[in-house]
């Protein structure tokens, strides 16, 4: 389905990022920076959001408008951890060097527990260079993860701390890089601008509580004043995969406004 748009693969220090252009190669193509999920893999000429078809079918009405996507699943399944921030700056300055992207105004889109990492880099080093946030099935709330314990260990593990610990310990532990208290952290000092942000999540989802993820961090922007639009999908589960022809035409629809 994507064999027809041009692609380039990036090294970066052991690790792979990937770049896949629309059709129409101009100059200033406005560009996507797109965070893995869980189990995802970017390698030297394949990635499993260019391979699956399932996936594909978000990808191409949206290579269609005229965006570029790049990504890169930097360090592996990492939740959010500061490694993979880092990775991806790194791999953000490599997409400085490439012709005709315009990185000066960006979308960043995480999945799963990538939609972690892509809000903390976009309130981070990159919050000047973004406009957009897309999350979709996306953590964002480890409290959340934390307490309903399904999670916990893979969560804890990632950040390189015992996972022995228990939901009380862990809450500690990880409230100061919980993407939602940093974000209510830096809408107290408001030394930055929030991006735009989409919400797609299942009302349903069995592994990240929408309630407490997407609802919780759009109630924290919305009282900012920061445009937010949440989209729940009425009884879906946290399989949105399933939705990709529908989901991808929302996601453009979005883009285009901003």
């Amino acid at each position: 389905m994507l064999d027809i748009y041009k692609k380039i693969f990036l090294e970066l220090e052991n690790e792979w990022g990937y770049v896949i252009f629309p059709n129409d190669i101009k100059d200033e193509i406005p560009l996507i920076l797109h965070f893995h999920g869980n189990g995802g893999y970017v390698k030297n000429g394949k990635s499993d959001w260019l391979d699956e078809p399932r996936k594909q079918k978000f990808f191409k009405p949206i290579l269609d408008s005229g965006f570029a996507i790049a990504g890169c699943h930097a360090t592996g399944d990492h939740w959010g951890r500061e490694s993979a921030l880092e990775k991806n700056y790194e791999f953000f300055d490599l997409l400085k060097n490439i012709d005709n992207l315009n990185i000066n105004n960006i979308t960043t889109w995480g999945c799963g527990l990538g939609a972690s990492a892509a809000w903390l880099t976009s309130i981070g080093k990159l919050n000047p260079y973004v406009n957009n946030f897309i999350s979709q099935q996306g953590v964002l709330n480890f409290e959340s993860i934390i307490r309903r314990e399904k999670f916990k260990t893979q969560l804890i593990e990632a950040h390189s701390h015992n996972t022995n610990l228990d939901v009380e310990d862990a809450l500690k532990l990880f409230d100061v890089i919980n993407p939602i208290t940093i974000t209510k952290n830096a809408a107290k000092i408001r030394k930055i601008q929030f991006p735009r942000a989409l919400f797609i999540h299942g009302d349903s989802d069995e592994n990240v509580n929408y309630f407490e993820n997407p609802a919780t961090l759009h109630k924290i922007l919305t009282d900012t004043n920061t445009y937010s639009k949440l989209n729940p999908l009425e009884g879906v589960g946290h399989a949105t995969y399933e939705h990709g022809d529908d989901l991808g035409a929302l996601i453009v629809e979005f883009l285009k406004k901003g």
